[in-house]
């Protein structure tokens, strides 16, 4: 049983109006990016936090795992196209951010805005720290139709957590 082709000159045509496409055929929260490798070095690393005098305050970044939960339910929220993949800006690496960015519009233009968001919930995160300041942690979400796994890696810059590699499945 042959599948009919999908029509891409109709959206490009009309910009506006998504194509039906079968759920089946295409999956608009698998994702996967990765930030270009750095190799260290002195011009590589983070420069050292200015110090400040404070009010008692400590800045420390969140725990890994709870961070992690954030950043992919926020990713999977973009792609679904309930969030703005702006609000990601400031927490991913700009070539992850950018391949995500990417991925979100071009879901709008195939699949539409969804009319009634399904919820994404984090069931489970499981966090490991590879070495001083930078953790992996694989992440359970359900994204209100099937449960999926995700994998995030964190690295610690000036003082807050730098998403480079997000994998949705």
């Amino acid at each position: 049983m042959s599948t009919p082709a999908l029509d891409y000159t109709t959206a490009r045509a009309h910009p506006h109006a998504a194509p039906a496409v079968p759920e089946d055929r295409w999956d608009r929260l698998r994702f996967d990016a990765t930030a270009a490798e750095h190799p260290p070095g002195p011009e590589n690393e983070a420069p050292a936090p200015r110090l400040v005098w404070s009010n008692g305050r400590t800045s420390e970044r969140p725990d890994a795992a709870e961070w992690a939960g954030v950043i992919v339910r926020a990713s999977a929220e973009a792609l679904l196209g309930m969030r703005p993949v702006a609000q990601l800006s400031r927490w991913l690496d700009p070539t992850v951010w950018t391949a995500l960015n990417r991925r979100a519009a071009l879901g709008i233009q195939i699949a539409g805005r969804p009319r009634r968001p399904r919820a994404v919930a984090i069931k489970r995160v499981h966090s490991c720290e590879v070495t001083d300041g930078i953790w992996e942690c694989s992440v359970v979400l359900h994204d209100g139709a099937r449960v999926r796994a995700a994998a995030v890696r964190l690295e610690a810059h000036r003082g807050r957590w730098r998403t480079t590699a997000v994998r949705i499945g």
